[in-house]
């Protein structure tokens, strides 16, 4: 199956399962013109997301049509560069904010984004993810959880989701990133149970689009 294949059927079970409305075919001829300052500029980390994840965050950022797109645990901004410039094929004004806790990924972030087009509403800033969001009160329509701890690594899942919850309107969108890593099973285990402890929340469905995996769940109430 082509890479253009698995993506569209990976957004064909969202749409299944009530998660998407709706879904068009990838494009990547559009992919590749947007992300080319990010695959040919960016400081990368040193663990990064695979090519297929990368269309995805890009393809699925499209398809939502957020209005305001959250990043907690955005490192050197990244993979949320995907999200921000998938967006960006959609009309309609859109914010993008990435946040985290580290000032030196933060730079790196900052520096980064300075590669993208101008107009792009992207914004990286230093702060807790769960202080930053529990101080606004602005809807947020994608949120996208890849905080990492040294000591509790993917712990702060559910504190990330507590937080933002009160933010998330019907049909917001949350990925998380890492569910299939097995050093995270117990961690994960805690936030899809809380996920599906939240009658207003529908899902998370885990998506095997590589060997970290990405889940997604869908605020309904």
């Amino acid at each position: 199956m082509s890479v253009a294949a698995l993506i569209d059927h990976a957004g064909a079970i969202l749409v299944a399962g009530g998660l998407l409305d709706q879904a068009a075919p990838f494009d990547e001829a559009a992919y590749q013109v947007a992300v080319a300052p990010v695959e040919t500029g960016f400081v990368v980390p040193a663990t990064t997301i695979s090519g297929l994840m990368r269309r995805f965050l890009f393809h699925v950022a499209a398809q939502s049509g957020a209005a305001a797109i959250y990043g907690a645990g955005t490192h050197v901004g990244f993979a949320f560069a995907f999200l921000a410039l998938g967006r960006a094929q959609r009309p309609g004004r859109f914010q993008a904010c990435g946040i985290d806790v580290d000032p030196a990924a933060t730079r790196i972030a900052a520096d980064n984004a300075r590669l993208l087009p101008p107009d792009l509403p992207l914004v990286c800033r230093t702060a807790d993810a769960v202080a930053d969001l529990a101080a606004d009160t602005a809807p947020i329509g994608l949120l996208f959880i890849d905080v990492d701890d040294p000591e509790t690594r993917k712990g702060l899942y559910p504190a990330v989701l507590a937080a933002a919850r009160p933010r998330l309107q019907p049909g917001a969108l949350i990925l998380a990133h890492d569910p299939l890593v097995p050093q995270f099973a117990q961690d994960f285990a805690a936030y899809h149970g809380q996920l599906r402890g939240d009658a207003g929340i529908l899902g998370p469905v885990v998506l095997p689009l590589d060997e970290c995996g990405l889940s997604v769940a869908r605020v309904v109430s």
